[in-house]
């Protein structure tokens, strides 16, 4: 620990966020250098607490963002500055530390904006909510704005909707002991104008259920409310509230607009309320689609310097730019954006004007600096069911500064398992597992893996196996655990995982996730616990394949029925992602139940594999092509009308390769598909294969990475690290895709995108570390460079199929030589340890070990 706290407040005091200029020297010279080449035009940093309900983003320019909705984008930015400000750069103060500074100049004036989430006192819990009631959305979380078109008169939040697909939609209300409500909920149907197309069953916990048909009740487009008496009927603290799909409507579609809860006896017309006229406070008004989810009181700070330099006086002009979707009004010197969103301003003397429909300027006086003066100001942002407005002053400020850069200097996160010698990849490792613990939720006790603060808040099934897998490397099994209790709570009754229509493939990815975790583990007992539902899983699985002679296209007759590829590739068609996924799925769960000693279970799996690995192999027989460089390949759908890109939407097959193992390494089809996907690379990673059709998706350069190393081209995996590495932004994080550098703006998914952040992670790892059945090799991935005077590359308790084992190489600073040690798993040892020195200057071959209690070896190097 002493040895982090003397690094932390080294680059503390130098900033390590880069610009696009930024001085190489930090990175070892020659191929493999991290300098951002290929970084995204624009990004997004993360400054929010782990596990929070409060996603804070903080854009390129200092933007702040707000209350993303999926087809409206961020329905609230804040903004300091003027348009003709001139960005200079942005950085984090350190990885582990998400304090944004952004870098501008003003006319002779340098401007540094620091933007941070505030934190709480270590040791002093985060009680600022006090016993405030708390209202919080379960399951899917869902939203679309503007769906409906009320009339002027009514409330704003009409118009927008929480919506579910089939299922409830769910929120929770937890009140204080001994007080009562009514719960009011508001209803607007934008889509039908016929009755009798979405009755809903509205459910208040204490009252009783009631189906409304919000086009019969009030028309298409006009607003309905309807009140329930709401009492804690089953003594748990909560209040349950439910939106049902009546199961024979015509749409299964569920909406909400609004949710009030006033103190009973204390409410409204229903005309006041439909209107937004009354003088009643509610205790909680919630716009369900209008506005993200919101929470206890959270607030976010920015700390404006202004430097001048320069031998003459200038001048500058502050300001905030508000640009929202929400009503805006003042309060003295509060700005209300919304009902969840306050803007906390300085003291200085100003006006508000508007800027264009949804804009709004917040104009100061301006300030005139004299040559040399420094100036500082701040402003803070309040957020929540309560508003805390802080800070007061510029010393509060500056302390909360501080208070959040303690915060998460002794942050609870597993950033000391991985040690490499780049400082710009370990730099990257650090801001990955940060970056994947901000955008992790809790939701009904468990923490939820997620993808990202944005698109893809939510669960995934695939990206979050392997963000669970990431975590479970870095010794946090019991939360890797926790979060597949959570995916397997989405099973449905027939025994299928689908949370994407057509997503046949995610039964396989699941019966590998849980069965991977079973071995990280090395617990029986607890894959026993989960073993009926893995049984459930695999019977869908022979379900489907019977489905498949049923859908009207015999290519797939005998695989699975038409589905939805995804990771480029759109519609439903006959096609081998869901394939591949299956067969990995399949071939974990054999390997599983013979684990258990399920002998007879394994046999009869094993058969049913081997079959339909079977006619997997004949189908892709006849489904090789030739692309127009002469390539032999085997494309991902079986019938194509749309002359797709050979290396369209691979993505399954690398996984089928590893961490599937579905392949020998001579098949054809593994050969082939490999060096079609080698001949399309640009800037290190595979061309076109995702959504954007001339762009890079930036961690499919990890799946290509461990298929080569599978392959055993391990230096070539280590090459594609840096050609992925250099694809992030200066800030640490990638976003989904984006095009070559120079030839636009145009990106894809979310950002922080955290698949990307787990890819990173277990990509190291298995470069350094990987099981090849019973054996464990070392370093079979490691890149030359790592290998340079005084080197030191360290793993402590990394966690294994054998169990935790920790190394250290350290490059003698001569570089002639490497001291190594091994402290090997023990829960359940391999059979042996083989290190790969193939590759380094001198050596030749591998080194074997028998099992030792520890291994100590010095290697020459020359």
């Amino acid at each position: 620990m002493m040895k982090f706290q003397i690094f932390f407040l080294v680059v503390l005091g130098m900033s390590i966020g880069l610009d696009s200029n930024a001085d190489e020297s930090i990175s070892p010279p020659g191929r493999s250098v991290v300098d951002f080449r290929y970084s995204p035009p624009s990004w997004q940093t993360a400054i929010c607490l782990p596990d929070d309900w409060q996603k804070t983003l903080v854009g390129k320019d200092g933007v702040l963002l707000y209350d993303f909705q999926n087809r409206s984008g961020f329905m609230t930015s804040i903004k300091w500055g003027n348009e003709d400000d001139e960005w200079l750069r942005q950085e984090l103060v350190h990885p582990r530390i998400p304090i944004v500074k952004t870098h501008k100049r003003s006319g002779g004036a340098l401007i540094t904006e620091t933007a941070f989430a505030v934190a709480p006192r270590l040791g002093g819990g985060d009680d600022r909510g006090g016993s405030r009631p708390t209202l919080k959305r379960m399951l899917t979380k869902s939203t679309m704005a503007n769906w409906a078109s009320p009339p002027e008169e009514f409330d704003p939040a009409f118009r927008h909707i929480a919506a579910a697909n089939g299922n409830p939609i769910y929120y929770r209300f937890c009140l204080p002991d001994g007080c009562s409500y009514t719960v009011v909920l508001g209803l607007c149907e934008g889509y039908w104008e016929e009755a009798g197309k979405r009755p809903l069953e509205l459910v208040v916990e204490g009252d009783a259920s009631r189906i409304v048909d919000a086009v019969a009740d009030r028309g298409a487009n006009v607003p309905g409310v309807y009140s329930f008496d709401a009492k804690d009927a089953d003594g748990d603290g909560w209040i349950d509230i439910h939106v049902n799909p009546i199961e024979e409507a015509p749409d299964q579609n569920v909406i909400l607009n609004v949710i009030w809860i006033f103190p009973t006896g204390d409410v409204p017309s229903d005309d006041d309320l439909l209107r937004g006229l009354f003088v009643q406070q509610p205790i909680v008004k919630l716009d369900c689609g209008g506005e993200a989810q919101s929470g206890p009181p959270r607030n976010d700070v920015v700390v404006i310097e202004y430097d001048n330099p320069s031998e003459k006086s200038c001048v500058v002009t502050p300001q905030v730019s508000i640009e929202t979707k929400f009503p805006v009004s003042e309060e003295g010197r509060r700005v209300l954006i919304g009902s969840h969103t306050k803007l906390v301003l300085p003291d200085l003397p100003y006006s508000i004007r508007p800027g264009g429909e949804a804009r709004r300027v917040i104009q100061f006086e301006p300030l005139n600096l004299a040559p040399g003066e420094k100036r500082s100001i701040c402003y803070g942002i309040a957020r929540g069911d309560v508003q805390f407005e802080i800070p007061s002053e510029l010393r509060e400020a500056y302390y909360l500064m501080k208070q959040s850069e303690t915060y998460w200097r002794n942050a609870d996160l597993p950033y000391e398992c991985i040690q490499v010698p780049d400082p710009a990849i370990q730099a990257q490792i650090d801001s990955a597992i940060r970056n994947i613990y901000q955008a992790r939720e809790i939701k009904d006790g468990l923490p939820a893996f997620q993808v990202g603060p944005t698109v893809y808040r939510g669960l995934w099934v695939v990206d979050g196996s392997f963000l669970m897998e990431a975590v479970s490397f870095l010794g946090r099994l019991e939360e890797a655990r926790a979060g597949i209790r959570y995916l397997l709570n989405f099973q449905r009754e027939d025994g299928a995982f689908m949370l994407i229509d057509g997503h046949w493939k995610e039964t396989g990815i699941v019966l590998w996730a849980a069965t991977r975790h079973a071995v990280l583990a090395h617990d029986r007992d607890w894959l026993e616990s989960v073993w009926p539902q893995l049984m459930k899983g695999w019977d869908y699985i022979q379900t489907m394949r019977d489905m498949s002679f049923h859908d009207d296209e015999p290519l797939n007759d005998g695989l699975l029925p038409v589905g939805f590829s995804d990771g480029g590739l759109g519609g439903r068609y006959p096609e081998y992602t869901n394939v591949y996924w299956t067969l990995s799925g399949m071939k974990a769960a054999v390997d599983a139940a013979r684990w258990l000693g399920k002998k007879d279970l394994a046999d009869v799996w094993r058969d049913q594999y081997r079959e339909f690995y079977s006619t997997f192999q004949r189908s892709a027989k006849r489904d090789m092509k030739i692309d127009s460089r002469g390539q032999s390949h085997l494309p991902i759908r079986m019938r194509d009308d749309e002359g797709v890109a050979p290396q369209k939407g691979q993505w399954a097959f690398l996984h089928a390769v590893f961490p599937g193992k579905v392949f020998e390494p001579d098949d054809p089809p593994v050969r082939q598909n490999m060096s079609m996907l080698e001949s399309v690379e640009r800037e290190g990673l595979v061309y076109g294969t995702g959504w954007i059709s001339e762009g890079i998706w930036n961690y499919f350069g990890s799946f290509y990475a461990h298929a080569w190393l599978w392959l055993g081209r391990g230096s070539k995996a280590a090459d594609i690290l840096y050609a992925f590495a250099n694809h992030a932004s200066p800030l640490l994080a990638w976003r989904e895709e984006q095009l070559l550098k120079g030839e636009g703006e145009r990106v894809v998914g979310d950002m922080p995108h955290n698949w990307a952040s787990a890819e990173l992670i277990r990509l190291v790892r298995h470069l350094l570390v990987l099981e090849r059945q019973n054996e464990l090799h070392l370093f079979e991935g490691l890149p030359r460079t790592w290998l340079q005077p005084g080197s030191e590359t360290r793993l402590r308790s990394v966690i294994t199929e054998f169990g935790s084992m920790s190394l250290e190489l350290v490059v003698s600073d001569q570089g002639d030589e490497a001291s190594l040690f091994i402290q090997p798993p023990r829960r359940n040892p391999p059979e042996r340890i083989v290190v790969h020195v193939e590759s380094w200057p001198g050596c030749e071959g591998v080194l074997s070990f028998e099992l030792k209690q520890e291994i100590r070896k010095t290697i020459r190097l020359n």
